[in-house]
């Protein structure tokens, strides 16, 4: 096989591996845990294009805009399913709102976007590209 760099080529660690593999299953644990006992807001994607809706405010039967969504939940959880049965994301709620928080100018008041307008519970929050979510959840900025 031409090109082939065995600098690329992982040094196993056992022990290493297993403590983190084991730091992993507990992660794991726990979200079950908490999926069980109902600490998870599930959202899911109706048009199924990549992006991820974060709702943030509602305004039902058109009586005025109260807090919902991200700003109200006390789930533990965020879970965005992007295929009915098939995929789906799931993030800590903390590290969601971290995520928001730490791009203002990206995701605040005035970008907030509006959703199911013609509908008797029209809602607004922000609409998270395919790429944003990505950064969200490998990086370490949102630790």
């Amino acid at each position: 096989m031409s090109g082939y760099n065995p600098g690329f080529d992982i040094s196993p660690n056992f022990d290493a591996d297993l403590a983190f593999g084991q730091q992993g299953e507990e992660s794991v644990k726990k979200f079950f845990q908490s999926l069980i006992s109902g600490s998870s807001e599930v959202k899911t994607d109706r048009y199924r294009n990549g992006r991820m809706v974060v709702e943030t405010d509602q305004n039902p039967y058109n009586r005025g805009w109260k807090k919902s969504g991200i700003n109200v939940t006390t789930a533990q959880w965020w879970v965005y399913i992007y295929s009915l049965g098939e995929a789906f994301v799931i993030v800590s709620v903390e590290r969601l709102k971290r995520y928001l928080r730490a791009n203002p100018g990206r995701f605040n008041e005035e970008t907030k976007g509006n959703f199911a307008r013609n509908s008797d519970n029209p809602t607004r929050g922000f609409l998270l590209e395919p790429d944003e979510v990505m950064d969200m959840l490998y990086n370490n900025r949102y630790d």
